[in-house]
Protein backbone atom coordinates (compact mmCIF):
# COMPACT_ATOMS: atom_id res chain seq x y z
CA UNK A 1 0.00 0.00 0.00
CA UNK A 2 1.33 3.43 -0.91
CA UNK A 3 1.57 6.17 1.69
CA UNK A 4 -0.69 9.21 1.53
CA UNK A 5 2.30 11.29 0.37
CA UNK A 6 2.82 9.27 -2.83
CA UNK A 7 2.09 11.30 -5.94
CA UNK A 8 -0.19 9.86 -8.64
CA UNK A 9 1.20 9.44 -12.14
CA UNK A 10 -0.51 11.32 -14.98
CA UNK A 11 0.02 10.44 -18.63
CA UNK A 12 -0.12 13.96 -20.07
CA UNK A 13 3.32 14.92 -18.74
CA UNK A 14 4.46 11.72 -17.06
CA UNK A 15 6.00 9.88 -20.01
CA UNK A 16 5.82 6.10 -20.19
CA UNK A 17 4.46 4.51 -17.05
CA UNK A 18 7.13 2.71 -15.04
CA UNK A 19 5.23 2.14 -11.81
CA UNK A 20 4.87 -1.22 -10.12
CA UNK A 21 1.10 -1.67 -10.15
CA UNK A 22 0.20 -5.09 -11.58
CA UNK A 23 -1.44 -5.54 -14.95
CA UNK A 24 -4.53 -7.11 -13.37
CA UNK A 25 -5.80 -6.83 -9.80
CA UNK A 26 -7.26 -9.69 -7.79
CA UNK A 27 -10.95 -8.91 -7.32
CA UNK A 28 -10.91 -10.94 -4.10
CA UNK A 29 -9.12 -7.92 -2.62
CA UNK A 30 -11.89 -5.59 -3.83
CA UNK A 31 -15.16 -6.62 -2.12
CA UNK A 32 -17.12 -3.89 -3.93
CA UNK A 33 -17.00 -6.03 -7.08
CA UNK A 34 -19.68 -8.26 -5.53
CA UNK A 35 -22.15 -5.35 -5.68
CA UNK A 36 -21.67 -5.17 -9.44
CA UNK A 37 -21.66 -8.89 -10.15
CA UNK A 38 -24.72 -9.61 -8.01
CA UNK A 39 -26.67 -6.88 -9.82
CA UNK A 40 -25.23 -7.04 -13.32
CA UNK A 41 -28.56 -7.87 -14.98
CA UNK A 42 -30.15 -4.75 -13.46
CA UNK A 43 -27.28 -2.66 -14.82
CA UNK A 44 -27.36 -4.31 -18.23
CA UNK A 45 -31.11 -3.92 -18.64
CA UNK A 46 -31.13 -0.23 -17.67
CA UNK A 47 -28.23 0.65 -19.95
CA UNK A 48 -29.62 -1.31 -22.89
CA UNK A 49 -33.06 0.27 -22.42
CA UNK A 50 -31.44 3.72 -22.40
CA UNK A 51 -29.52 2.90 -25.56
CA UNK A 52 -32.59 1.50 -27.31
CA UNK A 53 -34.56 4.61 -26.38
CA UNK A 54 -32.07 6.81 -28.22
CA UNK A 55 -29.20 5.08 -30.09
CA UNK A 56 -27.64 8.49 -30.82
CA UNK A 57 -26.51 8.66 -27.19
CA UNK A 58 -23.79 6.25 -28.26
CA UNK A 59 -20.87 8.28 -29.62
CA UNK A 60 -17.38 7.41 -30.95
CA UNK A 61 -14.64 7.95 -28.38
CA UNK A 62 -13.81 11.64 -28.76
CA UNK A 63 -10.67 12.28 -26.74
CA UNK A 64 -8.32 10.54 -29.16
CA UNK A 65 -9.61 9.71 -32.65
CA UNK A 66 -6.60 7.48 -33.32
CA UNK A 67 -7.49 5.13 -30.47
CA UNK A 68 -9.61 2.70 -32.51
CA UNK A 69 -9.03 0.86 -35.79
CA UNK A 70 -10.96 1.12 -37.99
CA UNK A 71 -11.63 4.70 -36.82
CA UNK A 72 -14.73 5.46 -34.74
CA UNK A 73 -15.45 1.81 -33.97
CA UNK A 74 -15.06 2.23 -30.21
CA UNK A 75 -18.18 3.94 -28.87
CA UNK A 76 -19.36 5.00 -25.44
CA UNK A 77 -22.44 6.21 -23.59
CA UNK A 78 -21.59 7.88 -20.32
CA UNK A 79 -23.22 8.15 -16.93
CA UNK A 80 -20.31 9.84 -15.21
CA UNK A 81 -16.88 10.98 -16.44
CA UNK A 82 -14.38 11.82 -13.69
CA UNK A 83 -17.24 13.07 -11.47
CA UNK A 84 -18.91 15.02 -14.29
CA UNK A 85 -22.41 13.53 -14.47
CA UNK A 86 -24.60 13.15 -17.51
CA UNK A 87 -27.72 14.00 -15.57
CA UNK A 88 -30.20 12.83 -18.18
CA UNK A 89 -28.57 9.42 -18.54
CA UNK A 90 -28.25 9.07 -14.76
CA UNK A 91 -31.92 9.89 -14.30
CA UNK A 92 -32.88 7.15 -16.76
CA UNK A 93 -30.80 4.54 -14.88
CA UNK A 94 -31.86 5.00 -11.23
CA UNK A 95 -31.05 1.51 -9.97
CA UNK A 96 -27.61 1.58 -11.58
CA UNK A 97 -26.87 4.94 -9.97
CA UNK A 98 -27.87 3.57 -6.55
CA UNK A 99 -25.39 0.75 -7.03
CA UNK A 100 -22.62 3.11 -8.15
CA UNK A 101 -23.14 5.24 -5.04
CA UNK A 102 -22.43 2.15 -2.95
CA UNK A 103 -18.99 1.76 -4.53
CA UNK A 104 -16.08 3.42 -2.68
CA UNK A 105 -14.74 6.32 -4.75
CA UNK A 106 -16.44 5.64 -8.07
CA UNK A 107 -15.54 8.52 -10.40
CA UNK A 108 -16.50 7.23 -13.87
CA UNK A 109 -19.08 4.88 -15.35
CA UNK A 110 -20.03 4.27 -18.96
CA UNK A 111 -21.28 1.72 -21.46
CA UNK A 112 -18.52 0.80 -23.91
CA UNK A 113 -19.17 -0.81 -27.28
CA UNK A 114 -16.52 -2.25 -29.57
CA UNK A 115 -17.92 -2.77 -33.05
CA UNK A 116 -17.39 -6.02 -35.02
CA UNK A 117 -13.98 -6.62 -36.62
CA UNK A 118 -12.30 -3.78 -34.78
CA UNK A 119 -9.52 -3.04 -32.31
CA UNK A 120 -8.62 -0.53 -29.63
CA UNK A 121 -4.98 0.33 -30.26
CA UNK A 122 -2.36 -0.08 -27.50
CA UNK A 123 -2.39 2.93 -25.19
CA UNK A 124 -1.82 4.10 -21.64
CA UNK A 125 -4.65 5.50 -19.52
CA UNK A 126 -4.69 8.86 -17.78
CA UNK A 127 -3.47 7.97 -14.30
CA UNK A 128 -2.47 5.17 -11.94
CA UNK A 129 -4.66 6.64 -9.18
CA UNK A 130 -7.63 4.43 -10.09
CA UNK A 131 -8.53 0.79 -10.45
CA UNK A 132 -10.27 0.43 -13.79
CA UNK A 133 -13.07 -2.12 -13.91
CA UNK A 134 -14.63 -3.78 -16.95
CA UNK A 135 -17.82 -5.79 -16.47
CA UNK A 136 -19.06 -7.87 -19.37
CA UNK A 137 -22.66 -7.16 -20.39
CA UNK A 138 -22.85 -8.85 -23.79
CA UNK A 139 -19.76 -10.66 -25.03
CA UNK A 140 -19.91 -12.15 -28.54
CA UNK A 141 -17.16 -14.75 -28.11
CA UNK A 142 -14.39 -15.92 -25.77
CA UNK A 143 -10.67 -15.75 -26.49
CA UNK A 144 -9.03 -15.64 -28.96
CA UNK A 145 -11.71 -13.87 -31.02
CA UNK A 146 -12.61 -11.26 -28.42
CA UNK A 147 -10.22 -10.22 -25.71
CA UNK A 148 -8.18 -7.77 -23.72
CA UNK A 149 -4.44 -7.47 -23.08
CA UNK A 150 -2.55 -5.50 -20.41
CA UNK A 151 1.21 -5.59 -21.05
CA UNK A 152 1.89 -9.31 -21.69
CA UNK A 153 -1.19 -10.71 -19.94
CA UNK A 154 -4.32 -11.61 -21.93
CA UNK A 155 -7.82 -12.22 -20.60
CA UNK A 156 -11.30 -12.57 -22.06
CA UNK A 157 -14.45 -10.88 -20.80
CA UNK A 158 -17.34 -12.82 -19.30
CA UNK A 159 -20.90 -11.62 -18.91
CA UNK A 160 -21.60 -10.51 -15.35
CA UNK A 161 -17.96 -10.83 -14.31
CA UNK A 162 -15.65 -7.96 -13.37
CA UNK A 163 -12.12 -7.57 -14.71
CA UNK A 164 -9.83 -5.18 -12.79
CA UNK A 165 -6.63 -3.70 -14.18
CA UNK A 166 -4.16 -0.83 -13.96
CA UNK A 167 -5.23 1.70 -16.60
CA UNK A 168 -1.75 3.27 -16.61
CA UNK A 169 -0.21 0.08 -17.99
CA UNK A 170 -0.24 -0.26 -21.78
CA UNK A 171 -3.37 -2.13 -22.86
CA UNK A 172 -5.33 -3.05 -25.96
CA UNK A 173 -8.60 -4.77 -26.89
CA UNK A 174 -10.08 -6.50 -29.92
CA UNK A 175 -13.36 -7.85 -31.23
CA UNK A 176 -12.77 -10.07 -34.25
CA UNK A 177 -16.36 -11.30 -34.42
CA UNK A 178 -19.41 -10.19 -36.39
CA UNK A 179 -21.27 -8.90 -33.32
CA UNK A 180 -20.85 -5.95 -30.97
CA UNK A 181 -19.04 -6.30 -27.66
CA UNK A 182 -20.69 -4.53 -24.70
CA UNK A 183 -18.96 -3.84 -21.38
CA UNK A 184 -19.48 -1.40 -18.54
CA UNK A 185 -16.36 0.59 -17.64
CA UNK A 186 -15.85 2.07 -14.18
CA UNK A 187 -13.04 3.88 -12.40
CA UNK A 188 -12.55 3.49 -8.65
CA UNK A 189 -10.12 5.78 -6.84
CA UNK A 190 -7.48 3.73 -5.06
CA UNK A 191 -7.87 3.82 -1.25
CA UNK A 192 -4.62 5.73 -0.70
CA UNK A 193 -5.91 8.54 -2.94
CA UNK A 194 -9.48 8.83 -1.66
CA UNK A 195 -8.66 12.09 0.11
CA UNK A 196 -7.51 13.54 -3.26
CA UNK A 197 -10.45 12.45 -5.40
CA UNK A 198 -11.44 15.94 -6.54
CA UNK A 199 -7.86 16.91 -7.41
CA UNK A 200 -7.26 13.71 -9.39
CA UNK A 201 -10.48 14.15 -11.37
CA UNK A 202 -9.56 17.77 -12.13
CA UNK A 203 -6.16 16.66 -13.45
CA UNK A 204 -7.68 14.03 -15.75
CA UNK A 205 -10.47 16.30 -17.01
CA UNK A 206 -7.89 18.96 -17.86
CA UNK A 207 -5.83 16.33 -19.67
CA UNK A 208 -8.87 15.17 -21.67
CA UNK A 209 -9.73 18.74 -22.62
CA UNK A 210 -6.14 19.44 -23.71
CA UNK A 211 -6.12 16.32 -25.91
CA UNK A 212 -9.36 17.33 -27.61
CA UNK A 213 -8.20 20.92 -28.16
CA UNK A 214 -4.86 19.86 -29.63
CA UNK A 215 -6.59 17.27 -31.79
CA UNK A 216 -8.99 19.88 -33.19
CA UNK A 217 -6.73 22.93 -33.57
CA UNK A 218 -3.54 22.41 -35.55
CA UNK A 219 -2.09 25.79 -34.54
CA UNK A 220 -1.93 24.64 -30.91
CA UNK A 221 0.28 21.72 -31.91
CA UNK A 222 2.85 24.22 -33.18
CA UNK A 223 3.07 25.97 -29.83
CA UNK A 224 5.89 25.29 -27.38
CA UNK A 225 5.46 22.89 -24.50
CA UNK A 226 5.08 25.63 -21.89
CA UNK A 227 1.91 26.84 -23.66
CA UNK A 228 0.37 23.39 -23.26
CA UNK A 229 1.34 23.29 -19.60
CA UNK A 230 -0.11 26.74 -18.98
CA UNK A 231 -3.45 25.85 -20.58
CA UNK A 232 -3.50 22.58 -18.68
CA UNK A 233 -3.00 24.20 -15.28
CA UNK A 234 -5.69 26.82 -15.93
CA UNK A 235 -8.13 24.06 -16.89
CA UNK A 236 -7.15 21.97 -13.88
CA UNK A 237 -7.84 24.80 -11.46
CA UNK A 238 -11.15 25.51 -13.18
CA UNK A 239 -12.30 21.90 -12.88
CA UNK A 240 -11.12 21.71 -9.26
CA UNK A 241 -13.40 24.64 -8.42
CA UNK A 242 -16.31 23.46 -10.56
CA UNK A 243 -16.55 19.78 -9.60
CA UNK A 244 -17.72 20.26 -5.97
CA UNK A 245 -20.38 22.71 -7.16
CA UNK A 246 -21.49 20.38 -9.96
CA UNK A 247 -21.92 17.51 -7.51
CA UNK A 248 -23.98 19.59 -5.09
CA UNK A 249 -26.55 20.54 -7.74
Amino acid sequence: MFSRSTQPWYSIFGGRYTGDHPSFYDKADQPWTKILEENWLVIRDELFELLEENPERLQPYKINHAMAFPPQQWKTMGLMFWRLKNRHNCKRCPETIKLLKALPGCTSASLSILEPQSNINPHQGDTDAVIRCHMGLKIPAPLPDCGFQVRDKIKGWQEGVTLLFCDAQTHTAWNHTDLRRYVMILDIIRPEYQHRKNDICAHVLASAMIQMLYQKYEFLRRRKRYVKKSIYHVLRVGFAVYLPIHNLL
